[in-house]
């Protein structure tokens, strides 16, 4: 048996500081392979199931001003689901807990963006859960080739690492999903891959089904790191302070705004 679903052309993720940060969505749908899900699949509500994936890339960049430039990063943001006749239940929301950001000190290349890379994330402390989160480390076609399920392990281990472990968390109330990440240690601001991690699980009730995925900020969540021509070098902590919020509120943030980058899928 096949999937009724087909999945149709995909607009291009919106990133509109892809140095900053870099999202991809992708879904693989689930193909009944066993007697468990030939059941689900024939079942008069026809709720059919989608894997999500999610790649995120997060760097500093660099944004020139009228007399200089500055240079930020983030240390957090909320990535927020917006479902079309599906749902996904809380227990299907896969992505939570303590991740080590891999190594990613390059961009990607946007011809080039559709490239499957090896996964980059790793599981190292899940605070709201003991489940482990499982990672599909190829795609070839429509069904990842391998998986590589981590535990847990001491964050001990890894504190002289020089690596940047991002948290996760999701909002148990919200109706479409949402996800906070929060800088927990290392860099100053996020800086590392999470390269086609698993996300969640779709369940997709009728068609067709459009699944918009936005990664939103706010200025708490903006963090200046460097800057060229703008002010002395022997500026004072507390003026730069106070001038980095500016930067921030009035120059930064507005650009930042209804969100910094966009993906959807569309399946009928």
């Amino acid at each position: 048996m096949h999937s009724p679903l087909s999945k149709q052309p995909q607009p291009k993720p919106e990133n509109k500081y892809p140095d900053c940060l870099y999202m991809e969505l992708s879904g693989i749908l689930v193909q009944p392979d066993s007697p468990e899900h030939l059941a689900f699949w024939t079942t008069s509500t026809q709720r059919q199931p989608i894997d999500l994936y999610l790649t995120l890339r997060f760097n500093e960049q660099w944004e020139s001003l009228d007399k200089g430039r500055v240079k930020f990063g983030l240390k957090g943001g909320e990535l927020r689901l917006r479902l079309e006749n599906s749902e996904i239940p809380y227990e299907s929301r896969e992505l939570v807990g303590s991740l080590v950001l891999g190594n990613s000190p390059e961009m990607p290349d946007h011809r080039r963006s559709q490239s499957r890379k090896n996964t980059l994330g790793q599981v190292i402390a899940p605070r709201a859960t003991t489940k482990p989160i499982t990672i599909a480390s190829h795609f070839n076609g429509n069904k990842p080739q391998s998986q590589v399920t981590f535990g847990t392990q001491p964050k001990s281990s890894l504190t002289e690492a020089s690596v940047t472990v991002c948290h996760v968390t999701t909002k148990v109330t919200e109706e479409n999903p949402v996800w906070i990440f929060e800088e927990e240690m290392g860099e100053p601001v996020l800086k590392g891959v999470l390269n086609q991690v698993k996300l969640a699980t779709v369940n997709v009730f009728a068609l067709p089904c459009r699944i918009e995925a936005r990664f939103e900020v706010s200025k708490r969540d903006v963090c200046l790191t460097d800057a060229e021509g703008l002010w002395p070098p022997d500026i004072s902590r507390n003026k730069r302070a106070v001038l980095d919020r500016l930067i921030i509120q009035r120059l930064l943030e507005p650009k930042l705004k209804p969100y910094l980058s966009r993906a959807e899928l569309h399946y009928e």
